[in-house]
């Protein structure tokens, strides 16, 4: 049989230890039952936190099977699920670097705090946040422990430019449960906007130490984690997350997609700093050729870059990018040419 790299990830919980108590039992009378000795990878021991009356992993667990060893850790959870209150669990069933199966597995019960948190999650998709606020409002009150609500309520109260509130909601999801890694992300981008660069890297490197290559937030720390270095001058570190980024080939319709150009650009920037004239003119040159349509600076400043960088480098050819950025109203490309 082939074997799989299979990653498992998050959280169930089952609301009081009355409840986590029938749930170990019905896990343990479920592997005597319905399952071969070595069809579960996970240890109980590191599956069950009777402290926090569920089941969870801060850290993904990676372990190696079967296609039949997923099937039958999809199945379990899937049937956990049913008594949970709040949370989620994710799988990854992956052959030869290749994603072959994802899962992801929520409470199916109809507890109110599990319908109020599905209700909130819909209407925040559809915009109507004030009342997407309300369901969080009820799904926290129903259950106080519910992670995941505080933290769609932070990112509410961050798009309403309510930044306490935000650190506050985002902050009590992850001393509920430190291995979601969204709520990092986004007490991050709050640091941000309030120019504490220095507590931004923290969190965004958190947000990546708590998430892995396949998730999508995994790169958007990486490249907030780089702007922020930049704006503390920390240029060799900054340079080696967009590397670790530029070097990440997305699928259609990864939304790390629309920042291709301007990471390059960024890379570019990271590069000169460093003195690295040459290497930064070819990441301004493929920045010219992305196509990305968020934080992309203006095509002016890209070529005056670029033209900059091949001066410096010692490279022909870089008036032509120095007079393309004076013709689009660059002052210092206009500038630099009048001296060369």
């Amino acid at each position: 049989m082939e074997d799989f790299k299979l990653i498992f990830k998050g959280r169930l919980d089952f609301g009081g230890k009355r409840s986590y108590d029938k749930v170990l039992n019905m896990y343990r009378w479920k592997l005597d039952n319905h399952y071969k000795k070595n069809d579960i990878h996970i240890p109980e021991e590191e599956l069950f936190e009777e402290e926090t009356v569920g089941i969870s992993f801060v850290k993904p667990k990676v372990t190696y099977g079967t296609a039949k060893n997923y099937k039958s850790c999809k199945s379990l959870f899937a049937y956990l699920s049913g008594y949970a209150i709040a949370g989620y669990m994710e799988l990854w069933n992956i052959h030869e670097g290749k994603v072959k199966e994802y899962t992801l597995i929520e409470p199916t019960s109809d507890r109110a705090a599990a319908l109020q948190f599905k209700r909130g999650r819909n209407l925040f998709a559809a915009a109507n946040k004030e009342e997407a606020l309300a369901a969080f409002d009820e799904a926290i009150l129903k259950y106080e422990n519910h992670a995941l609500a505080y933290e769609r309520r932070g990112t509410i109260n961050m798009q309403l430019k309510k930044y306490h509130d935000a650190i506050r909601d985002y902050t009590k999801s992850i001393n509920i449960y430190a291995g979601l890694p969204d709520p990092y992300y986004g007490r991050g981008i709050v640091h941000f906007i309030k120019e504490d660069f220095e507590e931004s890297v923290k969190d965004f490197d958190t947000a990546i130490k708590r998430s892995i290559p396949l998730q999508a937030v995994h790169w958007k720390a990486r490249r907030r984690k780089a702007v922020c270095l930049m704006k503390l001058n920390i240029f060799d570190e900054a340079a080696k997350e967009l590397r670790f980024f530029n070097n990440r080939k997305f699928e259609d319709g990864n939304p790390n997609l629309k920042y291709r150009k301007s990471t390059l650009f960024n890379y570019g920037i990271c590069l000169s700093k460093l003195n690295e004239f040459d290497k930064a003119a070819e990441y301004f040159k493929q920045s010219l050729k992305e196509e990305g349509t968020l934080n992309v600076p203006e095509e002016s400043e890209i070529m005056y870059q670029t033209g900059m960088s091949m001066q410096k480098a010692g490279i022909s050819g870089f008036e032509k990018y120095l007079t393309k950025a004076a013709k689009g109203g660059h002052v210092k490309a206009a500038d630099l040419l009048e001296t060369v």
